[in-house]
């Protein structure tokens, strides 16, 4: 009966790693993403400020306001960034904090299994 809840902590812990692992699949999915629309922020920002005429009396405005938005919009998809490397950090500590006590049980079911037959042969 031992064996049983041993396993069933073992299979506890790698099912929490399973969805970690799943979990830090997601970041890293919407870190790419965030470097996409960053990207493209990039290429439509420079397509606004060369299509403003330094002819037209409000260009510097223009200019100043197209600006001032795409750093606006930079700072959100910094900080977005910033959180999302915090929640790959916090997922991959877990999954080594998992990696371990998996581990722990494995050795502890295997010790288990050693004991119960050298018993046994005795």
């Amino acid at each position: 009966m031992a064996y049983a809840g041993i396993q069933s902590m073992l299979l506890a812990y790698k099912m929490r790693k399973s969805d970690k692992e799943f979990e830090l699949m997601q970041i890293s999915q919407k870190l790419i993403s965030e470097t996409r629309d960053k990207t493209q922020m990039s290429e439509d920002y420079l397509n606004a400020q060369a299509e403003l005429s330094k002819d037209d009396p409000n260009y510097a405005e223009a200019y100043e306001a197209n600006k001032n938005e795409y750093e606006m919009k930079l700072a959100d998809i910094a900080q977005m960034e910033e959180d999302l490397e915090t929640q790959k950090e916090s997922a991959n500590t877990e999954i080594s904090f998992l990696n371990e006590a998996i581990n722990n049980w494995q050795e502890a079911l295997k010790t288990g299994i050693q004991k119960a037959h050298t018993y046994g042969a005795q």
